[in-house]
Formats: C-alpha cells, sequence, structure tokens
C-alpha cells in the first residue's frame, strides 16, 4: 500500500516536470521571437556609428 501511493506520488512529479518542460519550450520560442526582432530594430537604429568607435584598438 505504501509503495504504491509513492509510486503514485512520483508518477505526478514526473508528469507535472514533463508539463514544465514543455511550457519552457514553448515560452523561449516565443522569446527568441521577440529578441530578434529587436535585435534588427537595434541594428537599424545603430548604422550612423562609426568602426571606429565598435572595434578595439
Amino acid at each position: 500500500m505504501a509503495f504504491s501511493s509513492l509510486f503514485t506520488l512520483l508518477d505526478d512529479i514526473a508528469a507535472l516536470l514533463d508539463d514544465v518542460s514543455v511550457m519552457t519550450k514553448v515560452a523561449a520560442k516565443k522569446t527568441v521571437g521577440v529578441v530578434g526582432d529587436d535585435l534588427a530594430l537595434n541594428a537599424n537604429q545603430v548604422t550612423g556609428a562609426t568602426a571606429e568607435r565598435e572595434l578595439p584598438p
């Protein structure tokens, strides 16, 4: 009896961790899209900078 409830608890924890990993993967995909848009916007804004300021001597 005790072992079955322990295994049930472990199974529930494993299912919860699986759900969290799936949600994390979806959130990461959405975040990459937003960051990519921001990078494109920022690259367009700094076109007037000279290379001397960006490269080390």
